[in-house]
């Protein structure tokens, strides 16, 4: 079954489009899991996965969602920045800067706390091949990686 693969990159998700069936989605599926892909919920029309973070590896977690309609399925997968590590930051913004001892610990505040802001604006990342700056080379990476997995799985293209 040849499927026509469509994929648009939103800014804050990727979005893929391919018709199969359930033989396709079961191929897909355990791929992902070989990705090291966690399943985190399942029901008849939607499957939701994550990925941990593997930052030796310049790697950052992800979350991948699919959805069914019939023999329709729409992909939507995202690089993130967890809130466990944003909540992180501002603790030790606000503990450990005004009592460790740091120079200018005012100024070092409001460039923590624009950085937290920054990061809880755009907390997700589409996996856009032609990305500039957050996450460029992991984006990169996974968008081959995720398009190739849905070729794969679904014979798209």
């Amino acid at each position: 079954m040849k499927a026509e693969l469509t994929i648009r990159h939103l800014g804050r998700a990727t979005q893929a489009t391919v018709r199969g069936g359930d033989a396709q989605l079961k191929k897909f599926r355990n791929a992902l899991l070989l990705k090291n892909f966690v399943l985190t919920s399942e029901s008849e029309e939607r499957l939701t996965f994550r990925r941990r973070a593997y930052m030796l590896h310049d790697d950052w977690p992800m979350r991948v969602v699919i959805r069914r309609e019939g023999n329709d399925f729409e992909i939507r997968y995202w690089l993130c920045i967890p809130w466990v590590w944003i909540v992180g930051f501002v603790a030790l913004i606000l503990i450990v800067l005004p009592f460790g001892g740091i120079r200018r610990a005012d100024m070092m505040f409001v460039l923590g706390s624009l950085a937290a802001g920054l990061a809880i604006y755009k907390q997700k990342f589409d996996c856009s091949p032609n990305a500039p700056f957050w996450q460029a080379e992991p984006r990169r990476r996974w968008h081959e990686t995720m398009e190739q997995l849905l070729r794969d799985a679904f014979g798209g293209g």
